[in-house]
């Protein structure tokens, strides 16, 4: 059976300190919030996904489609604000390494267009 730490490690190649220490305060909070059954079933899932979801990103419509194991689990992350927090903080540090398609709910900044972009285009 696959621990947190090993599903999160197999997302990418962890050569970041920083990276490894949210996964570890992750993992530390995911083994206060979820019961044994669900982190087997939430490393499991992100095995086979390969994603890292940001639950308190997701829509009403997102949330009810996920299947039941993965909805009990995305309400408990949710319910405690800490885990919550470092479920972000993985996310953003992926992300910020270019990482999106394992973070995917954490998309890349939108470029925005300004008057002076038009002005120069014209």
């Amino acid at each position: 059976m696959a621990t947190l730490m090993e599903a999160l490690m197999g997302l990418v190649p962890v050569h970041d300190p920083e990276l490894l220490d949210s996964y570890q305060r992750y993992v530390a909070c995911l083994e206060i919030t979820l019961t044994p059954e669900q982190r087997a079933t939430y490393a499991k899932l992100i095995q086979h996904t390969g994603v890292v979801r940001v639950f308190d990103t997701l829509t009403p419509n997102e949330l009810a489609d996920l299947d039941a194991d993965e909805a009990a689990i995305a309400t408990a992350i949710i319910a405690d604000s800490t885990t919550t927090m470092e479920n972000r903080r993985v996310a953003s540090i992926l992300n910020q390494q270019g990482l999106h398609e394992v973070a995917p709910d954490l998309r890349p900044p939108i470029p925005h267009i300004t008057s002076i972009d038009l002005a120069a285009d014209a």
